[in-house]
């Protein structure tokens, strides 16, 4: 094949698999083929594009009013924080600016959630309520049900609801990437790489897996962690401290490591949870757990929180300035809606 010129090999003393994971869909047809994702940067450009694209279209001489509402309906399954982020994000996106600047679509441009359960599941109930009549207020349109199959212009429910759509944008959660389904190693019930106290992949040595891709093995007797950002973040810092640890009994290089002490196994502490709502909302849960006590607020100030820690999270003080500044300019303007 082309690609086996560009193999080769590398030597390691510790393997860190942090492969992520891909999103869900349930084996339901026609997802992979007309559905957007929302993983990668390249699928938000897909959205903007074809969002800018379908509003153009629509203005076609003799194109009916069905079809034109097709053309500028929206639809977003999946209730968890990236879907109601995203259909709030993209409501005050068609409020703000797409309204101003496109007379013709304002009677038939819209946005459907659809939802299997319950929305934002994992947050406080009031929280959950709350979200529910921001997201109404916004002008989404919120749908309970059960994807039976995606075609090219429509989806149809279990119930046979068929809902005619221009975009379909998929955030139903992740799973286990082909690659790691291709690896021979241990799996948790999840489907992902096993996983011990310690983050090693008990059937290979000097071998690690974190994040998405990685779940604790059911003899471990811990549940598989959520797939989020904080979790691998605070898998990774504890591996830095691991690996600091191993090199210290010179235990660094490879096969070096089995009866060196690892010193107090990896304990998750969950630091809370925050989603934007649209319309300068958010809510912020900072309970430990889905059963616990704990702080839960939503509005502006949550509002402000969210904005905060999300500016706190980017890497670097370049990167920060491009965010806040970017922000600024849209408060001031607007967005840019223009079609590259």
């Amino acid at each position: 094949m082309e690609n086996e010129r560009h193999l080769f090999k590398v030597a390691y003393d510790k393997l860190v698999i942090a492969v992520g994971a891909d999103p869900l869909t349930f084996n339901i047809t026609g997802v992979k083929e007309h559905a957007t994702f929302l993983r990668e940067v390249n699928h938000a450009q897909e959205i903007r594009k074809k969002l800018l694209s379908n509003i153009m279209f629509s203005q076609s001489p003799g194109i009916s009013d069905e079809e034109r509402r097709r053309l500028l309906h929206c639809v977003v399954v999946g209730g968890g924080p990236t879907g109601v982020e995203f259909s709030g994000e993209l409501s005050d996106f068609i409020k703000g600016d797409v309204k101003q600047r496109y007379a013709h679509v304002k009677d038939h441009i819209k946005v459907t959630l659809i939802e299997a359960n319950e929305l934002l599941s994992s947050f406080d109930v009031g929280l959950r309520d709350y979200a529910v009549n921001q997201l109404k207020k916004s002008g989404v349109c919120l749908k309970r049900g059960i994807v039976k199959v995606v075609e090219k212009e429509k989806i149809i429910l279990t119930d046979g609801t068929q809902i005619p759509y221009g975009i379909l944008v998929w955030s139903t959660g992740v799973g286990p990437s082909q690659f790691v389904k291709s690896l021979n190693l241990p799996k948790c019930p999840a489907g992902r790489i096993g996983i011990d106290q310690w983050l090693r992949v008990p059937t290979v040595e000097d071998v690690f897996a974190l994040g998405d891709c990685a779940g604790f093995l059911q003899q471990t007797g811990r549940n598989v962690l959520p797939a989020l950002a904080q979790v691998a973040e605070s898998q990774g810092k504890y591996l830095v401290e691991l690996f600091n640890n191993m090199g210290k009994q010179n235990a660094g290089k490879a096969f070096s490591a089995k009866h060196v002490a690892l010193g107090e196994p990896f304990v998750y502490k969950h630091a809370g949870s925050l989603a934007s709502v649209g319309s300068y909302k958010a809510l912020v849960d900072l309970r430990k757990s889905k059963d616990a006590k704990g702080i839960s607020i939503a509005g502006f100030f949550s509002f402000l929180i969210w904005r905060s820690t999300y500016l706190m999270r980017v890497l670097s003080w370049r990167n920060k300035f491009y965010v806040a500044a970017n922000w600024a300019t849209t408060l001031v303007f607007g967005r840019d809606i223009s079609k590259i």
